[in-house]
């Protein structure tokens, strides 16, 4: 799942972007009102932490911008203000959920998981995808093979996701990059490669019957397949 974070204070993003992808989240970050309202209108995210107090738009306008162009995006406000007003208006405007600074990592991990749940129950997606008898929990992160569960890194996890979610097509590197790894990431590096080696070997481990096959020149593909005896 992708989470846009956006907050005016660099030492606040940086600190909740490293939260959320310890929980095998993708992670775009915005620290601007225009930016935020550039990559939130660009690409499709499960949920947005959006700041109230940023330096060149409040974050009310980039809500209300978001709803007006159709964008359901769950969003959580979070600001310093708890006056009820506030959190009313925030509520009013089409957010999800409002929090108040300081929160702990805790609390952030609890509301952002409530925050994709409401998305995922409102997607043809659900919580919970299967691929032969390999099943990934989008919620609680957990997957099981048989039952039983598969122990994958975090990035593991984020690949497997996109690849279970488009089972049987063929995926791109181009469409790993942006939608797996966060904008930051170079694309002419070999990391998709190796992410994907090192997964299908644990599948093969874990005994599963799903198959990652390259395409050479297009991409990837994830497919049901027998389990050898």
């Amino acid at each position: 799942m992708r989470i846009l974070v956006v907050d005016d204070d660099k030492s606040i993003l940086k600190l909740i972007a490293r939260v959320l992808r310890d929980e095998a989240y993708a992670v775009d970050t915005a620290s601007t009102g225009e930016e935020a309202r550039t990559l939130a209108l660009v690409n499709e995210y499960d949920g947005i932490i959006l700041d109230l107090q940023l330096g060149d738009r409040h974050g009310f306008e980039i809500l209300q911008e978001l709803r007006r162009h159709g964008r359901r995006t769950p969003v959580l406000l979070y600001s310093r203000r708890a006056d009820s007003d506030s959190i009313v208006r925030g509520l009013d405007a089409g957010a999800d959920d409002y929090v108040v600074k300081p929160v702990s990592n805790e609390e952030l991990r609890a509301r952002v998981r409530t925050l994709v749940r409401r998305g995922a129950a409102s997607s043809r997606v659900g919580e919970q995808v299967t691929v032969g008898n390999i099943t990934l929990n989008r919620l609680t992160r957990r997957l099981t093979s048989n039952a039983k569960e598969v122990n994958l890194t975090s990035m593991e996890l984020k690949l497997l996701e996109h690849l279970m979610l488009r089972a049987g097509e063929i995926v791109s590197r181009s469409e790993l990059h942006d939608k797996v790894w966060d904008m930051h990431f170079d694309p002419s590096s070999n990391v998709i490669d190796a992410h994907v080696a090192r997964l299908r070997k644990k599948l093969q481990q874990a005994g599963s019957s799903v198959a990652i096959t390259t395409r050479r020149g297009m991409g990837f593909v994830l497919t049901p397949s027998a389990v050898s005896p």
